[in-house]
């Protein structure tokens, strides 16, 4: 079931709409017209409860002054571009530098900022918003349409598509914070997580990847069996904040398994990408939204599914060139289950 209707109005009077799908097990996600930000992700557990398993805002007033980008769609690029520089059609263009010289998760004003249009297409939502040339430096007109679909067996199906008038770079992803159990804990450390990459990609002292592409194997980086997040986190200075090579041929494994402290609630996620990103949000702390206030350190973590970062940069990277006539494609679901 799929219903729309107003949720608040932004500080300059557009009115945003709250998008609910709901299937007939009791899992709910629900969207907003406003950066298609995922607002709430309601899933069922087997005794009849109910769990929100992301960070959110009940207002659009909080999502407007947030800058962790919670629960957006990010785009143009997500994540970084050193010296916020590209090439393309031979010619160096400059992008728009939000962090240092750096630019993150597309500029100033991601897609999460931005007002899209939403369309009921019976069993799934379409969100649709077209980029002008320009905007945050970035060549082309980009129309990208995001389509959303709940399933029967509590899988939420994401499909990202874009088409460009110019040559320039996309990369798209969703940056839901993920808390299996906020009810309950003032952080992840005691979640559990895998993900299926035996390399990642290790960075500069401006947190962009060095190029080098590195065994995980005996280091804090290695998560290819389940870990026990309290002591990973504490392994590596400052947290995750890194890009893993999801391994290609990993048959009908998903590409990370998140599950609760007791591994009754599990996150299995999937995506068409090279890379997901693992960020353990611990500076993130003192949160306080959807009737929770999480004290930290790591209030949730983020999985964000995409190309490795400062791709434009390195030419051993899969390319995120997007050229007029071709399609831009890339898929992400989120299955859970309770045992």
């Amino acid at each position: 079931m799929i219903t729309i209707k107003p949720f608040d109005k932004t500080q300059n009077g557009h009115t945003v709409l709250s998008i609910q799908l709901k299937n007939t097990a009791g899992m709910e996600a629900h969207f907003l017209s406003y950066g298609a930000i995922l607002q709430k992700l309601i899933v069922p557990t087997n005794n009849g409860s109910l769990k929100d398993v992301v960070l959110g805002f009940e207002d659009l007033k909080s999502y407007e002054e947030d800058t962790a980008f919670i629960g957006q769609l990010v785009g143009r690029n997500a994540n970084r571009i050193a010296q916020a520089t590209v090439t393309l059609d031979s010619k160096k263009v400059q992008l728009s530098a939000n962090e240092g010289t750096n630019q993150l998760h597309g500029g100033y004003e991601s897609f999460g900022k931005k007002l899209w249009e939403v369309e009921n297409l019976g069993d799934e939502v379409v969100f649709s918003y077209t980029s002008i040339d320009g905007e945050e430096g970035f060549p082309g007109n980009l129309k990208t349409e995001f389509f959303v679909k709940l399933q029967e067996d509590n899988e939420l199906v994401m499909r990202f598509e874009a088409k460009t008038d110019k040559e320039t770079v996309v990369n798209l992803t969703r940056h839901e914070y993920f808390n299996l159990e906020a009810e309950n804990t003032d952080s992840i450390e005691n979640h559990h997580l895998k993900i299926n990459a035996s390399q990642y990609l290790p960075k500069t002292e401006v947190n962009v990847p060095s190029g080098e592409l590195r065994s995980v194997v005996n280091t804090a980086f290695d998560l290819q069996k389940e870990t026990y997040l309290k002591d990973a986190i504490a392994a590596i200075e400052g947290g995750y904040d890194h890009n893993y090579i999801l391994n290609q041929n990993r048959g009908k494994q998903p590409a990370a398994i998140l599950m609760s402290s007791d591994k009754k609630l599990q996150l299995h996620l999937d995506c068409t990408q090279p890379g997901l990103q693992f960020y353990s949000a611990n500076g993130m702390a003192n949160f306080t939204g959807k009737g929770v206030s999480l004290k930290g350190p790591s209030v949730a973590l983020c999985l964000e599914p995409q190309h490795f970062p400062d791709t434009p940069n390195h030419d051993n990277f899969p390319t995120t060139v997007l050229k007029p006539n071709d399609v831009y494609e890339h898929q992400i679901t989120y299955k859970f289950y309770y045992e």
